[in-house]
């Protein structure tokens, strides 16, 4: 299973949420989160981009087995609860695959341009 706990603090008008995941399967687990606030969702920035496992007020990642992860964004909203809602969690090599085929189906098809292929006599 999956556990999901989860803090709310609310401070000078910004709500600050803090969850951990806990994975107790076996194998790798695909989670994925989603806020529950009605706000902007403020996901932690690293080097001045959002964190790579957010996407809007979504979070995905992997948890190891036997492993937690902690997860934590801020928003102008009023605290509800909960904040956070598990909205699925999947064994991670499923989850991968799909995930892979999901993004090349997305890619337009692509062929070099001429000038870098050698001509043939």
């Amino acid at each position: 299973m999956v556990h999901l706990e989860w803090e709310i603090d609310r401070r000078e008008g910004v709500t600050f949420i803090s969850a951990t995941v806990r994975n107790t399967h076996t194998t790798p687990q695909t989670v994925r989160l989603e806020s529950r606030l009605d706000g902007e969702t403020w996901a932690p920035r690293r080097g001045g981009d959002t964190v790579r496992e957010w996407n809007g007020d979504v979070w995905t990642g992997v948890v190891d087995p036997g492993r937690c992860r902690g997860v934590g964004f801020a928003t102008p909203a009023a605290p509800v609860e909960p904040p956070v809602e598990l909205v699925d969690a999947c064994r991670a090599s499923d989850a991968t695959g799909s995930q892979s085929a999901s993004v090349l189906r997305s890619l337009e098809a692509w062929q070099p341009t001429r000038d870098v292929l050698p001509r043939m006599p």
